[in-house]
C-alpha cells in the first residue's frame, strides 16, 4: 500500500499544475493579437528622438561591398526597441545596420489609441562613390577641413589643399561631404546628411589598401 507523503506530493503537483494552466503570464494570445499599427520608413522623422547613422564597414569597403539591407523594426509603447529582425542583406552591412538601429529612440506617445507596438519596414542602401571636389572633411572635434582631392587607405587619408598634400588619421574623419555644415537641407541628393530624420543611404568613398613603402637601400 503506498504511504501518504507519495500521494499528498501527486496531488500538490497536479494543483500546482491547474493552478499555473490558469495564470495570465501563460496566455496563448499571438502577436497578431498586440495592438499594432504600422508606418513606412519615411514617417519616422516625425517622432524619432535619437537617430544612428550605419557605419560603412571597413572591410566591406575594401571588398568594394555594396547592396540593399532590408530590417523589420518594432518600437514598444515607451519608444525603445521591442525588436528588429533582419531580412535580407550582405553579413557585414547587416551587422552594422542593426547596431545602429538598436540605438533609436522614438516618442509615440500622441498616437490615437496608444498602440502597444508600431511595426516599420526599413531598407537601407550602402554605395562606394568617388569624393565629392571639392570634399569637405567633417573631424571629430568639430572642425571642418576643405580638400581639393581626397583619398582614404587602409591605414591613413590623404588629402590636397591648394599644392599641397596633408596626411590624417582616419579615425579623426567623421564625415565626408560636399557641404560646409553637415547638418543642412542638402541641394541636391547625397550632398549632406539632411537634418531631423535618419538617413537611409549609406555612402562612402573607396577605401584603397594600405601604401607599402620600400626599404631605402643602404
Amino acid at each position: 500500500m503506498p504511504s501518504p507523503k507519495p500521494l499528498a506530493q501527486a496531488a500538490l503537483h497536479s494543483l500546482l499544475s491547474i493552478l499555473l494552466s490558469q495564470s495570465p503570464s501563460q496566455s496563448t494570445t499571438s502577436n497578431s493579437e498586440v495592438p499594432r499599427i504600422r508606418l513606412n520608413q519615411d514617417q519616422l522623422c516625425c517622432f524619432g528622438t535619437n537617430f544612428v547613422k550605419p557605419i560603412y564597414p571597413r572591410e566591406a569597403r575594401l571588398a568594394r561591398t555594396e547592396g540593399e539591407v532590408k530590417l523589420i523594426l518594432v518600437i514598444a509603447a515607451d519608444g525603445s526597441i521591442a525588436d528588429l529582425q533582419a531580412v535580407s542583406g550582405d553579413p557585414l552591412l547587416l551587422d552594422s545596420t542593426m547596431k545602429a538601429v538598436r540605438q533609436w529612440r522614438f516618442s509615440i506617445g500622441g498616437f490615437v489609441g496608444n498602440p502597444r507596438e508600431t511595426e516599420v519596414p526599413l531598407s537601407f542602401t550602402f554605395k562606394i562613390e568617388d569624393p565629392p571636389k571639392p570634399a569637405y572633411l567633417h573631424l571629430t572635434n568639430g572642425k571642418v577641413i576643405r580638400a581639393d582631392e581626397v583619398r582614404e587607405f587602409a591605414d591613413d587619408m590623404e588629402y590636397t589643399a591648394g599644392r599641397r598634400t596633408h596626411h590624417i588619421s582616419a579615425n579623426s574623419v567623421a564625415d565626408i561631404n560636399g557641404c560646409i555644415r553637415a547638418r543642412v537641407i542638402p541641394q541636391k541628393e547625397g550632398d549632406c546628411i539632411p537634418a531631423g530624420g535618419p538617413s537611409f543611404t549609406v555612402r562612402a568613398i573607396p577605401l584603397l589598401p594600405a601604401v607599402k613603402t620600400t626599404p631605402a637601400l643602404r
